[in-house]
């Protein structure tokens, strides 16, 4: 059973992060910039988004392992800001899409899972349950875990286009640098362990509030 739950885990996972980046390019491309349309990124097919290792390999190595939870990501979508009408608006709102779209995704799960517990027996609908508190805690996950203010994660960039014009393009020259692979580990820990402490008790207290760990 811990497999099925796993595999199932995974499969909306995939959805999750498909359509966090679906919702970056959609927005991006709204505010004018036909990269994400170019790239074929404008749709909702996993082939188009799906990264072999955040994907695939590193959530079926983590079931292999029974670790008890999966993570991953899927391939940017590239965007160009300077083909933006408003740059600073385009970037910022393009930046917060995946994740608003991800806590969208949650809230209607959320939603549905009241409703069908308030008419039926939790037990009668065990799968149905499991499946939508996978949605609403993977992408509670992947839309908070994406606001944390670090380079690359969507956060970043929404904090950084909050400043000057010469701060911002100081601070791409500094990324751009062959520093910036360590940037990404750094980054990598300090989510992690800012997530554990933050996210991740959030999370729970939702769970208890909605029976899901009794």
């Amino acid at each position: 059973m811990d497999f099925v739950f796993s595999a199932i885990a995974i499969c909306i996972l995939v959805i999750s992060v498909v359509f966090h980046e679906y919702a970056h390019g959609k927005v991006s491309y709204i505010f004018g910039d036909p990269t994400p349309k170019n790239e074929g990124r404008l749709t909702f097919n996993p082939l188009k988004h799906l990264d072999p290792v955040g994907s695939v390999l590193l959530p079926l190595f983590l079931v292999l392992l029974n670790t008890g939870f999966v993570i991953g990501w899927a391939k940017p979508v590239p965007i160009n800001p300077d083909n933006y009408k408003n740059k600073r608006l385009g970037w910022i709102l393009t930046s917060l899409a995946g994740p608003l779209a991800n806590y969208s995704v949650a809230v209607v799960s959320l939603l549905v899972l009241l409703v069908i517990n308030s008419l039926f027996h939790p037990a009668t609908l065990l799968i149905v349950d499991v499946i939508l508190w996978y949605f609403i805690a993977i992408n509670f996950i992947l839309g908070s875990f994406n606001l944390i203010p670090l380079p690359p994660l969507d956060g970043f960039w929404v904090i950084l286009n909050l400043f000057p014009e010469g701060v911002r393009t100081r601070v791409m020259t500094n990324l751009s640098s062959r520093f910036y692979p360590l940037i990404i580990v750094i980054t990598a820990i300090v989510a992690v362990f800012i997530s554990r402490y933050t996210i991740l008790p959030l999370l729970k207290q939702i769970g208890v509030y909605l029976k899901i760990f009794s």
